[in-house]
């Protein structure tokens, strides 16, 4: 006899941390989220968010845009958003650094450059040529891409009202699941809420009051792995809590060469723009006439505006920047005319510093359980 369709049960809501709750988390995982996570929720989102027909590859000329249809009474609205995607930071920095380490190396093997000067028997590097190459070298792994996001999912009272404590899933979607069959946006919308609620009522709740148990919290980390262990009946439950610091590359480079730009205004559709050898000079005297109110409005300089542009717009002697940078004097700037020479030494320490001080502490949390026969 061939199933026409599969019904999930709800799993009882948690209360406290006990046999039956145990039970209730391992029915959620095991048996009732994965039927439709994947093959039904996932893969719905994905063919909803392709009728925008915007993609990566296929970026609109305006941001945000906005797509708006129905299907089975069901009204969407989405909005795609052109954004840059967070670049190879680690690229790029390795680039850089190893572009200050030719430059130096050069120098005193003897090698001239127009670029390159020596003051004090130390090489300079010419700001607008180190701007440059370092934008060259970010906006190379810098790309545009798009982020299309649910805006409005509006359905009628009839379907939005319902209290589910089961889920019938024909068969025949869950194999080949298409949004556009009828009936098929109705089951997503309902599977949707069937497992955020699932996830609200039965799972969360105990991760949390395991997370607790452990006693390990982000304000005391750990030096190594916590591993905490609790046994409900037959069931063993197990939290990994993991210390794992990430280097944050991004914000070394916004500290060093962050370009303020302009804010986009009310109702523009304008997309980003990547700052790079061929714009920054247009991007940098844009911002010129609104750069006074900016470090007055400005709390924080940090990710505004970069140590090695304040030279550019020559305001490396206001009181704020002397405060928030104080690091700008080790730079020893040399000024030749038009030129700004920078020491290359100290900017190499400068961001092998940075590279060091600009740690997020993370702590991961690993969930595990089995059933112990």
């Amino acid at each position: 006899m061939d199933l026409d369709a599969i019904v999930l049960v709800k799993p009882e809501a948690y209360e406290m941390l006990d046999k039956s709750a145990a039970e209730g988390y391992f029915k959620a995982d095991q048996r009732v989220l994965p039927a439709i996570k994947s093959g039904l929720i996932n893969r719905g989102e994905e063919q909803l968010k392709a009728k925008t027909g915007s993609t990566s590859e296929n970026i609109p000329d305006e941001s945000p845009k906005r797509t708006e249809f129905s299907l089975d009474g069901i009204d969407f609205g989405l909005v795609t958003n052109v954004k840059v995607i967070n670049p190879l930071y680690q690229t790029a920095f390795d680039k850089i650094t190893g572009f200050l380490e030719v430059l130096a190396n050069d120098q005193n093997q003897g090698i001239r450059k127009d670029n390159v000067r020596t003051f004090d028997k130390k090489p300079f590097v010419e700001m607008d040529y180190l701007l440059q190459n370092a934008l060259w070298y970010l906006s190379r792994v810098t790309k545009l891409g798009v982020e299309n996001k649910f805006e409005r999912i509006a359905a009628p009272a009839d379907i939005d009202k319902v209290e589910l404590e089961r889920l019938v899933i024909p068969v025949e979607l869950m194999h080949d699941f298409d949004i556009e069959k009828p009936g098929a946006a109705k089951l997503w919308y309902q599977a949707r809420k069937f497992y955020d609620d699932v996830i609200t009522t039965t799972v969360a709740p105990l991760k949390d009051e395991m997370v607790k148990r452990t006693g390990v919290t982000k304000e005391e980390m750990p030096d190594e792995t916590q591993k905490y262990w609790e046994q409900l009946g037959e069931y063993l439950f197990v939290v990994q809590s993991i210390p794992s610091p990430k280097r944050e590359l991004g914000k070394v480079i916004n500290r060093l060469y962050a370009i303020p730009q302009k804010t986009k205004s009310k109702g523009s559709t304008a997309l980003p723009v990547v700052p790079g050898p061929e714009n920054y000079q247009k991007l940098l005297e844009e911002y010129k006439p609104i750069l006074p109110a900016s470090l007055k409005k400005w709390k924080n300089l940090d990710g505004k505006i970069g140590e090695l542009v304040i030279f550019h717009y020559g305001i490396e002697n206001e009181s704020k920047v002397q405060e928030q940078f104080p690091f700008l004097p080790e730079y020893e700037l040399k000024k030749d005319g038009n030129k700004m020479f920078i020491s290359i030494q100290a900017l190499y320490d400068r961001m092998k510093a940075l590279e060091k001080d600009y740690v997020a502490n993370r702590l991961l949390r690993v969930h595990s359980q089995m059933h112990i026969v």
